[in-house]
C-alpha cells in the first residue's frame, strides 16, 4: 500500500489530491466515498483548501452569502416593465432544457448587455427607488422604460446586474452568482477585490467579469469558456459568493478557466 502523509489539514490523507493546474492532478489515490480534498495554490491567499462537492470543487469552511433583500429586493417581482425588459433581451418565455439553451440565454445578455448598457456612475445612483440598496428588477426595468437603455458603474453593480438578468431567465437558479477575488490591479494590495458572476453550465464553473462585455465576445456552446479582462486577478479561487436568490446553493466554488 502506498503511503500518503498528511498535509497542512490534516483529513483523509488517503485521498489527498495535489493539483498543479486546474484538473492536472500529479499524485491522486484512488477515489473512495469518502471525501476528496485538494489544496489550491491561489494568487494572492497562498494555499487554500478545497473539496470535491460532486464534480467541482468548493471552499473548505466557508459558506456562501445569503441573499438578502439588501442586494437581491423584489427579485420575484414582475410587471409590465419587467416583462418588456425581459422580452428586449430575447426572453423566450419557455424553460431552458438543454445546457446549450442556457448557454445561449447568458449570451443574450451578454450581447444585449454590450448595446444596451453604460458606464455613468452618477445616472447609476439614482436606479434604486429603496435608498441604501442594490437596484431591483423592477428599478432596472422602469430605467429601461423610461431611458431605453441601463446603466452601472463599479464592478459590483455589472455582476449584479448580469445575475439579476440571468437568474430571471434561467431556472433553476443554482446555476449562478457573483464573485469576489483579490487583486493587485494597478499596485492595490492583495486583499484589493473584484466582482464578476460565475455560472454552472455542462455540468462545470465558468467565470464572467460583466467588465468584458464591451471587449468580448461570448463564444458559442461548443467553445464555451471563462472570461476575465484583468490579468491579476484570481478569477478561479473568489473568496466570497452570493447565488442568486432561490439558489439554494451554500458554497463557494472554484472557477476554472
Amino acid at each position: 500500500m502506498n503511503k500518503v502523509p498528511y498535509g497542512e489539514w490534516s483529513a483523509h490523507p488517503e485521498n489527498l489530491q495535489v493539483l498543479q493546474g486546474p484538473f492536472e492532478p500529479i499524485a491522486a489515490a484512488k477515489l473512495t466515498r469518502q471525501r476528496l480534498w485538494a489544496s489550491m495554490i491561489t494568487k494572492h491567499e497562498g494555499n487554500v483548501l478545497y473539496f470535491k462537492l460532486w464534480n467541482f470543487w468548493v471552499r473548505a469552511g466557508v459558506q456562501a452569502q445569503t441573499p438578502s433583500n439588501l442586494c437581491f429586493r423584489d427579485y420575484e417581482s414582475a410587471n409590465a416593465a419587467t416583462d418588456a425588459l425581459l422580452a428586449a433581451v430575447g426572453f423566450p418565455w419557455k424553460k431552458a432544457e438543454t445546457e446549450t439553451e442556457v448557454w445561449e440565454r447568458i449570451g443574450m445578455v451578454w450581447n444585449w448587455l454590450k448595446i444596451h448598457v453604460e458606464d455613468n456612475g452618477a445616472e447609476y445612483s439614482t436606479i434604486s427607488s429603496v435608498a441604501d440598496t442594490w437596484p431591483s428588477i423592477l428599478d432596472y426595468a422602469a430605467y429601461y422604460s423610461s431611458h431605453g437603455k441601463l446603466v452601472w458603474a463599479a464592478c459590483f453593480s455589472k455582476a449584479h446586474l448580469f445575475v439579476t438578468l440571468l437568474g430571471r431567465m434561467v431556472y433553476p437558479r443554482y446555476r449562478f452568482g457573483i464573485a469576489q477575488a483579490h487583486h493587485t490591479e494597478n499596485g492595490a494590495p492583495s486583499t484589493a477585490s473584484h466582482v464578476y458572476a460565475g455560472v454552472y453550465v455542462g455540468e462545470r464553473w465558468y467565470y464572467l467579469d460583466p467588465t468584458a462585455i464591451p471587449f468580448d465576445n461570448l463564444p458559442d456552446f461548443a467553445h464555451k469558456a471563462s472570461i476575465g479582462i484583468f490579468t491579476s486577478v484570481d478569477y478561479e479561487h473568489p473568496y466570497w459568493f452570493m447565488p442568486a436568490p432561490l439558489a439554494e446553493f451554500e458554497h463557494v466554488p472554484y472557477l476554472p478557466s
